[in-house]
């Protein structure tokens, strides 16, 4: 019987080359793997996607009666959710003293309290069956901020604390938890993110980075100028070895050296660290996506963990920064290259 996967953030980039991929995926006897029900904001954007056999549904991750709607009809149809994929997100460059606060409370309605209502409303329905896996499309800004895209930095910091702690109180109900740490992808994310703000503010008079105007439209710009930016199907193809992993409840990453990094560290803290608890089995008589029971007190069998991992999974991260501080002249993100790149440094000679 095919898993129920839920993807946010569907109309293009990295969400929909996901249910592409996922909807593709097929079991040795040939029959589909997943039921893929593809959502996002504007339902109009998923036009095509029923020719793969992809159910397109409108979701709006910030509006609490459109996350309800769309679950209870998956529910329904599916019997239940066995994957959900959080990858709705968006994007708001400026410098943070001058940006409005509208655009950063957008980016964290979006990438932080969408996360937060969509994960609310399905994870009940995972715990009460023992079992499901939630993954979170992260970034590698959440730990290695750049100039001018403050807010989206502190959107994707604020998610991986939240999987951190979620994957703790989850893992008692057999629910896993994965944080992807992607690098730049091919997506529309810099022009919805350049069509949804007025640049022209820091161009007059008054603005204290008036100099650095173009830098900041090329901060918005910047995951797509990459030379490095990798093709929305390349990344979905390691998100989906993650969903089809066997221990699903591991981080990943994607992208150049930061990738191989963070997939080096998370190797030597798996290995080094016991898991927080062991999960409960599940319920008796509870099978595929249809299974129901009425949850029962977890049962919580803790294993000590060393006392230097219990900062959780952010641990491995901070590791992560501080091998990236030695790489970088003189650190991250306060390094000369960093400031040049972004013509900080222009305004410290001034």
């Amino acid at each position: 019987m095919p898993k129920v996967v839920l993807i946010t953030g569907c109309s293009s980039g990295l969400g929909r080359a996901l249910a592409s991929r996922l909807a593709a995926e097929r079991d040795p006897d040939g029959s589909r793997s997943y039921t893929v029900y593809a959502s996002a904001r504007n339902a109009n954007s998923l036009k095509g996607l029923e020719v793969e056999g992809i159910k397109p549904i409108g979701l709006d991750v910030t509006k609490q009666k459109s996350v309800e709607e769309a679950v209870k009809r998956v529910v329904k149809e599916a019997g239940g959710i066995d994957v959900l994929i959080n990858n709705a997100g968006l994007s708001r460059v400026g410098p943070l003293v001058e940006q409005p606060l509208s655009e950063i409370e957008e980016v964290m309605q979006t990438n932080v309290l969408g996360v937060v209502r969509v994960t609310q409303e399905i994870a009940p329905h995972m715990m009460r069956r023992r079992g499901g896996l939630i993954v979170m499309i992260g970034s590698v800004t959440s730990v290695m901020a750049s100039p001018f895209a403050g807010a989206y930095s502190a959107s994707k910091a604020a998610l991986l604390g939240l999987t951190d702690s979620l994957r703790l109180e989850l893992q008692p109900f057999g629910v896993q938890v994965s944080y992807v740490t992607a690098g730049s992808i091919k997506s529309a994310l810099a022009d919805n993110s350049l069509g949804a703000i007025d640049l022209q503010r820091y161009r007059r008079p008054g603005s204290l980075y008036g100099p650095l105007a173009d830098k900041i439209e090329g901060r918005a710009r910047m995951s797509q100028t990459d030379p490095n930016v990798q093709p929305a199907e390349v990344v979905a193809d390691q998100v989906a070895a993650v969903i089809n992993a066997s221990a699903l409840g591991r981080s990943a990453a994607s992208g150049g050296l930061l990738g191989a990094l963070t997939r080096a560290c998370q190797a030597v803290f798996q290995a080094l660290c016991p898991a927080a608890g062991r999960r409960v089995a599940p319920a008796e008589g509870a099978s595929g996506s249809t299974a129901a029971a009425a949850v029962e007190a977890p049962v919580w069998q803790p294993r000590p963990p060393p006392n230097w991992f219990l900062a959780g999974g952010a641990a491995r991260y901070y590791f992560l920064l501080g091998v990236a501080q030695k790489l970088l002249p003189g650190g991250w993100p306060t390094n000369p290259a960093m400031a040049k790149r972004f013509g900080l440094d222009q305004l410290l000679s001034a």
